[in-house]
Order: structure tokens, then C-alpha cells, then sequence
């Protein structure tokens, strides 16, 4: 973790004051504040080259080179939540400040990532459907490279899960795959690696994983790559772990409906209980699983299989199938409407 004390330079330092900080931290910035530690801005050593290069000489005043509109975060943000963050404003220094303005704190992008080793695991992601909701939009474009905030979808998807430390990816991919081949290539763009598998024909969700057995030795997510979402996937991770004899883990998120007119209890013909306009709440499925690779040997082999039927078939069989409640942002870019309300979302910062 940076220490905050070793990056911090007083409103009045000078140019040479605060290189001489950011060369002793090692980690190419100062943080400017004032008497208060209230963040008035930040300074790399390329903002310093910079102003060298205008004409500044190093007794200058910092305040004539620091960037005064640097990006922050609101004291509380998670790991995920802050590698995800700096890495869609390709950023690698986050001040985090307090409802003062305070800075109690500076996140390394670097650091973040070494804290966080990656998970003995793999994500599987469904990349092969056609998307005729979404018509005439996926016509040019498969559903999965559908832009949302001017990124594809299964980019920010794959900056999530390479967030909770997962680098091992496989694609399953049908329509239009060559497409999603060209974009993502072989993941090291977005620091991950990235395999395919090609569905000869739709599979459904699970259908495809018969394609990857061999490489599917240990427990995996599989993610339907049409979802927007700020699921805690590392945390989904652990709660499967600790499910003894779970088969397969279920992501559920919470969906409210408001019902619109008074609602009765009723006991034969006495009413015993109103509620006026109660919102009620459904667990329903997110579309991300967690997977034992024993269960792969159970779906059936070239043929349509998808999640619920995968579910149904683990409980006649008496599997255990558990469910983790996702209480962080998620949508299912299925239709036109969600597609708007997605880029309305990522406009209000809500997946930040």
C-alpha cells in the first residue's frame, strides 16, 4: 500500500519540492493538498516534464503544473471496484477522499493487483448467441460486442472478472465469432488469456461446456456475456468454496416488483391482512454460475442444454445446488430498453 504521508506536498511546494517526493515514493506522483490535507490535485513526473518543457523552472509553484481536476473515489470503494474503475479511465493513481474532501488515502493500480492473486479458476463465457432482441443493432455487431458507454459489453465483463483475479478465459463463440476472435484476440490486451471454444450449432448455456471438458479440471464460473453487473465475483467464489458438496452455485439477484393496487391476505373469505401498492421481491437467475467439472459429464453431448435444465436435472439427481444473492449492480442487456437504461447507467456512474 502507498503511504500516504510519503506523497504529499503542500500547496506552496515548489516544482523541485514535489519531484524530489515523487522521486523518493517511487511511485510517480505527488498528491497536492492544503493545510487540511483537502486534495487541491495531483502531479506525475510527466506533468513536471511538461511544465519543464513550457518554460517552468523547478522553483516554480506546484499549483502551475498539478492537474486540479484529477479522478477520485469516495472513501469505502472495494478492490474490484477500484481496479475496474482506474482501469476504464486508464489511470493509475486514485486518490480516495472523504466527504470533506479529505484524501485518506492513494490507491496504486500496481499495488492492487498484487494484492489480489489470481483464483485457481477459469470463467466461461456464452458469447455465441444471435441476439434478435436487440435487432436491427446485432445485425452489424453480435450481441456480446454491443457497445455500452462507447466499450463492448464482454470487455467490461472480462475487466470485472480480471478484477476479482481471474485470467483464465475461454469463449465460447457461434454467431458472428470472428468477429469477437478479432476484438479480443488472445486477452492480452486486457491482461487475461483468452481461448475459444466454436459451437458448430447453438448449445445453449451449458451445451458448449461438453466442447471443453478437458480443459475444465477444477471448479469455474460460466457467465452469460450479455450481462452488465459489479457482482463481487471473488466473494461469489468463496461462498461456493465453502458449500460442502456443491454441485453447482447459482448468482441471483434480487428483482423488485411493485405491485399496483392493495394487496389482501385472505384466510377462506375473511380478509385478514392489506397491504396498499406493496413491493415485492424475487430471487431470479443472474446468468453467472459457479460449476463443479464433475457436472460437466452430466449435460448431454451436441445437444441444446441450458441452465435451467442443468438445474433441474442436478436436483432430481439429489446435487446440491447453492445460491449466492448478488446485491451489487446487475442487468440483463436483453432488449432495447435495457441497452438504453445500460448506457444511462454507465453515464451516472453507476457501475464505477
Amino acid at each position: 500500500m502507498v503511504w500516504l504521508a510519503d506523497v504529499l506536498v503542500r500547496e506552496d511546494a515548489s516544482l523541485r519540492k514535489a519531484l524530489e517526493t515523487i522521486t523518493r515514493s517511487g511511485k510517480q506522483v505527488a498528491v497536492v493538498v492544503d493545510g487540511e490535507t483537502r486534495l487541491l490535485g495531483l502531479l506525475t513526473d510527466g506533468d513536471v516534464r511538461k511544465a519543464i518543457l513550457r518554460g517552468l523552472s523547478l522553483e516554480a509553484d506546484v499549483q502551475q503544473a498539478m492537474n486540479r481536476n484529477p479522478v477520485v473515489a469516495r472513501a469505502g470503494i472495494g478492490t474490484v471496484d477500484a481496479i475496474t474503475f482506474m482501469r476504464s479511465r486508464s489511470i493509475r493513481h486514485l486518490p480516495v477522499l472523504d466527504a470533506r474532501r479529505g484524501v485518506v488515502e492513494l490507491l496504486w493500480l500496481d499495488e492492487l493487483l498484487a494484492a489480489a492473486p489470481p483464483l485457481q479458476s477459469r470463467a466461461v463465457i456464452m458469447a455465441g448467441g444471435e441476439g434478435t432482441r436487440l435487432f436491427p443493432v446485432t445485425e452489424s455487431v453480435p450481441k456480446p460486442l454491443v457497445r455500452i458507454g462507447g466499450k463492448p459489453l464482454l470487455e467490461i465483463l472480462i475487466e470485472r472478472l480480471r478484477g476479482a483475479g481471474i485470467v483464465e478465459f475461454l469463449i465460447a463463440v457461434h454467431h458472428k465469432s470472428a468477429m469477437i476472435r478479432e476484438q479480443l484476440g488472445d486477452g492480452s490486451r486486457l491482461g487475461a488469456r483468452i481461448d475459444y471454444v466454436e459451437e458448430p450449432v447453438p448449445l445453449g448455456t451449458m451445451g458448449s461446456l461438453t466442447l471443453a471438458r478437458e480443459r475444465l479440471d477444477a471448479p469455474f464460473f460460466v457467465v452469460n456475456g450479455d450481462i452488465l453487473t459489479k457482482c463481487d465475483f471473488r466473494a461469489m467464489w468463496d461462498f461456493h468454496r465453502s458449500q460442502p458438496g456443491a454441485a453447482m452455485t447459482v448468482g441471483v439477484s434480487l428483482h423488485q416488483v411493485e405491485i399496483p393496487y392493495g394487496e389482501f391476505t385472505l384466510r377462506g373469505t375473511r380478509v385478514m391482512q392489506m397491504l396498499e401498492k406493496p413491493r415485492k421481491e424475487y430471487p431470479v437467475n443472474a446468468g453467472i454460475y459457479v460449476l463443479d467439472p464433475s457436472v460437466v459429464d452430466m449435460i448431454p453431448v451436441g445437444q441444446y442444454f441450458d441452465a435451467p435444465e442443468l438445474i433441474h436435472l442436478l436436483l432430481s439427481k439429489d446435487r446440491i445446488v447453492a445460491a449466492h444473492v448478488i446485491r451489487e449492480y446487475w442487468l440483463d442487456v436483453g432488449r432495447h430498453p435495457d441497452l438504453d437504461k445500460a448506457n444511462r447507467d454507465v453515464a451516472e456512474g453507476l457501475l464505477e
